[in-house]
């Protein structure tokens, strides 16, 4: 009896060792602190909140046989985020407890920091979705190089130029670049879009300007603000990331929906079409220079798109 006392003296000592390791150990990584350790889920409402993330799923489509489509037209489409209808995929610039914008999404869905994470979502190097990138190119493809001026701090004179790498955040994503398909199916009688690929672009500073040099009627560097693809997200591995998150309702906050149905189903977003498929490859910029006549023809395509179906009947 008293071996078995022993025995059992030994077993929770051991226990309480390695317990208080652990503790150490996780105090360690918060820098010595364990308030930064979460004691409950993001306090929003005096109700239980569900997470929409611990049942949603992707409603699949249904089986689309090539001998039905009788019709097909290919189009990109530009979402900027600027306009006041698409401020809910934008927001919050910074993630506010379960409430998360479209670009914090996908930067989480990509985990680009992550060498290990074998399920994070895949960027790839064309809008076909063929090619990924790897993690390191993916961390270069998210990140600026500029070249920041030193300053004689006694003259006031630019000295010289040092290389700065800055990261690209969720805010950093203005507009985002979508490639669709519009379709008859001769089965079913209907008119469907389905979107392909989504590409989020960033803005980028470049600096312009003089660099001090003689001849130069001033001295001093101005910035230029430049947009950038980051990448091509295949649209199909992105819906189930897209499921898993609400967004703002502005009408009733009660009633929220996931970016899924935003963006596949009700198409709550503002945007313009910028190219239409055509066999010379170009974009409506390549073959009309002006901005309001560009415009003009983005709505006619728009147009042709919407009446094309009503134009199939006659009574």
């Amino acid at each position: 009896m008293k071996k078995l006392s022993l025995l059992l003296f030994a077993l929770l000592a051991t226990t309480f060792c390695f317990a208080q390791e652990d503790d150490e150990q996780a105090t360690e990584d918060l820098g010595g602190s364990t308030m930064a350790q979460p004691v409950r889920k993001p306090l929003e409402t005096p109700w239980e909140q569900v997470n929409i993330g611990e049942f949603a799923e992707c409603v699949s489509f249904a089986h689309q046989r090539q001998a039905d489509v009788m019709y097909y037209d290919v189009i990109w489409r530009r979402i900027d985020l600027r306009d006041k209808m698409n401020h809910p995929l934008y927001f919050p610039t910074e993630t506010n407890g379960t409430w998360r914008s479209l670009a914090q999404v996908i930067f989480d869905a990509i985990d680009f920091e992550n060498e290990e994470n074998t399920d994070a979502l895949r960027v790839y190097t064309d809008e076909f979705c063929q090619i990924p990138l790897s993690k390191e190119e993916l961390r270069g493809a998210l990140a600026n190089t500029i070249q920041q001026p030193i300053i004689d701090p006694e003259s006031g004179d630019i000295i010289d130029y040092q290389e700065v790498v800055e990261k690209f955040e969720a805010r950093n994503i203005v507009q985002y670049n979508i490639k669709e398909i519009w379709f008859f199916d001769k089965q079913t009688s209907k008119y469907y879009v389905r979107i392909l690929e989504i590409s989020p672009v960033v803005e980028v500073e470049r600096p312009t300007g003089s660099s001090g040099e003689e001849g130069d009627e001033e001295e001093g560097v101005d910035v230029m603000k430049n947009k950038r693809i980051i990448g091509y997200l295949c649209y199909d591995e992105l819906r189930p990331f897209l499921v898993k998150q609400e967004v703002f309702s502005v009408k009733n906050n009660a009633q929220r929906v996931s970016f899924d149905d935003v963006m596949t189903f009700e198409r709550k977003f503002a945007s313009y079409i910028y190219a239409e498929n055509n066999v010379y490859n170009r974009n409506i910029a390549d073959y009309i220079a002006n901005a309001r006549d560009q415009m003009i023809e983005s709505e006619a395509i728009t147009n042709r798109l919407r009446t094309w179906e009503s134009d199939l009947w006659e009574f």
